[in-house]
């Protein structure tokens, strides 16, 4: 992202904490509430719950450690290009985003270009609108990562529940690899009352089809079990084909990942534990700029979250790729279905809140006349860019050609 971008937005600071004042303001549950036990991914709700991304947007984040692929592609040993520090990280972004991304409209897109940087491209398509279904597709240096995701959102005690149905393949084309896993279940706490928090809750298997290694990564929420606090952490290992363990993952989704040996994890877990336990109980104020990290004698440090901007927190508590995903790149010629031409997400992103409001309730009755109109004719969607056969996704067609 341009400094000129970055200075753009630190200037409608007084506009968003407008919008945030009235956020605050605003009772989630009095809309949620009429919706117990059904799937809440296509609810239309107040823009003011809104962020000024698409959730295609959204999906292009995965891409902000794509540094950590190119590490994996020049990488010979197995075990260590099994150390799937990318599948976490991907997820970092979410830390702190309460605000819900717009649906996309059927057909909707966005590209990313970062070729000429970090060495990376994606496309990204809104296949299906009922179900919701986003498909994606990267190519960089010596690999390629697509997939697709069909989120599911339930009401769920006092928050809710974000089920990221879908497949994620990355291939490694220099070591003719390729790797397959699914995202972990999402929730939102305290919608009723309290600060509302983002955590990550379940089981994340990485598979490795050339080496037959697997990753199995349990992530462990902020709780309460048996009057035992226990802090939010990552942790897992690596397994060959007879399911030996060779090697561990731990650390934190929302700060860093380490690797060390069975025998260091097995002597060292347990007081870690309660070293992370007295930093960061549940009510710790998170800093935009990330703490150092907690770890065993003898651990390497495999990926460790950016700071965020300064004043982040203000603004929706992006980070400083998302903050530019609204950018125009000087050097491409968007398609007109590019979610940066939305003028909801624009005029969101700008603290108008009253416009942002009447064109999002336009687009969706445009998409509900869209969708009559072709049940009427009997004419299916077909996606223009993204090929997606109901459990993964690849690119049809030149990459970035919308033509």
């Amino acid at each position: 992202m341009s400094n000129q971008r970055l200075c753009i937005l630190r200037d409608k600071r007084d506009a968003i904490n407008s919008l945030n004042a009235q956020r605050s303001q605003a009772n989630i549950w009095s809309i949620l509430k009429h919706s117990l036990g059904t799937d809440l991914s296509r609810l239309s709700i107040p823009v003011v719950f809104n962020e000024p991304l698409t959730f295609l947007q959204r999906i292009s984040e995965y891409m902000e450690y794509s540094d950590l692929i190119s590490k994996a592609v020049n990488e010979t040993n197995p075990l260590i290009r099994m150390e799937v520090t990318f599948a976490v990280s991907a997820l970092a972004s979410n830390w702190q985003r309460v605000g819900k991304p717009f649906n996309p409209i059927l057909g909707e897109t966005y590209e990313l270009d970062h070729s000429n940087t970090t060495g990376f491209r994606i496309c990204c398509e809104q296949v299906s609108h009922h179900p919701p279904i986003s498909a994606f597709h990267v190519e960089g240096d010596g690999f390629k990562f697509y997939g697709s995701i069909h989120p599911k959102i339930k009401l769920k005690g006092q928050g809710l529940e974000i089920v990221p149905k879908g497949i994620l393949t990355l291939e490694l084309l220099k070591q003719n690899d390729v790797y397959m896993w699914s995202n972990v279940n999402c929730s939102v706490k305290n919608i009723i009352i309290g600060k509302m928090q983002i955590e990550l809750q379940g089981t994340m298997e990485i598979v490795s089809h050339r080496s037959g290694l697997k990753c199995t990564l349990q992530f462990k929420p902020n709780s309460c079990l048996f009057g035992r606090e226990i802090s939010r952490h990552v942790h897992g290992f690596i397994v060959n084909q007879r399911e030996t363990r060779l090697r561990t993952l731990y650390g934190d989704w929302t700060e860093f990942l380490a690797s060390c040996t069975i025998e260091i994890y097995n002597a060292n877990f347990e007081q870690w534990l309660k070293l992370r336990q007295k930093r960061n109980s549940p009510n710790t104020v998170q800093s935009n700029r990330p703490a150092s990290p907690v770890t065993f004698p003898g651990s390497n440090i495999l990926w460790q979250i950016k700071s965020r901007p300064d004043f982040s927190e203000g603004f929706f508590n992006f980070t400083e790729f998302a903050m530019g995903l609204n950018d125009m790149q000087s050097n491409n010629d968007y398609a007109p279905t590019d979610s940066r031409f939305r003028p909801d997400v624009r005029y969101l992103e700008n603290g108008e809140l009253d416009l942002a409001e009447t064109e999002k309730l336009r687009l969706e009755e445009k998409q509900r006349f869209a969708r009559s109109l072709s049940k009427e004719t009997k004419r299916q969607w077909t996606p223009k860019h993204v090929v997606y056969n109901g459990r993964t996704s690849r690119k049809q067609g030149r990459m970035l050609d919308f033509q």
